[in-house]
């Protein structure tokens, strides 16, 4: 489905609301009982949200995707080399959450994968791997990680 055009140069922020609706159906296509994919969509928007708050470098989320033994990591537009490790916090549905996991994993086992390469309109990119697989992202995106607890007060 082609994008909208719009009257600005500037690209759109991130995934719009069909491509959201589009991840929670395939999320709840893979997972019985899932969580409703409304609520599925609802919590991706909200991790979207979370996501352009975080402008100021990369973030890394180690437990964002409860039980499924998966990171994410975004890296904004403009990427400096320095990333915040962070806990996410707020009104998120956990279980959406790892219904996410849960289906991103069956699926990294089923490909024989054990990472995933979004890539926003702005340049933003969104990168879910397994935890094994840390060391190895981190040194193909030139991103070191800090604990995030240490610039609280940033």
């Amino acid at each position: 489905m082609p994008r909208a055009e719009t009257l600005t140069p500037e690209l759109p922020q991130g995934f719009s609301a069909d491509e959201l609706a589009a991840a929670a159906r395939w999320v709840a296509a893979r997972i019985r009982p899932a969580a409703s994919t409304r609520s599925i969509a609802a919590t991706l928007e909200a991790l979207q949200a979370v996501a352009h708050r975080a402008r100021r470098g990369p973030v890394c989320f180690p437990d964002l995707l409860p039980g499924s033994g998966l990171e994410v990591l975004h890296i904004p537009a403009a990427q400096p080399g320095t990333g915040q490790l962070a806990s996410l916090t707020g009104e998120i549905d956990q279980a959406a959450l790892r219904d996410i996991g849960r289906a991103l994993r069956a699926e990294f086992i089923a490909s024989d994968s054990d990472m995933l390469r979004l890539e926003a309109d702005d340049g933003a990119e969104l990168i879910v791997y397994a935890i094994e697989a840390r060391a190895i992202v981190m040194a193909a995106t030139n991103i070191q990680l800090i604990n995030g607890d240490a610039h609280a007060q940033d």
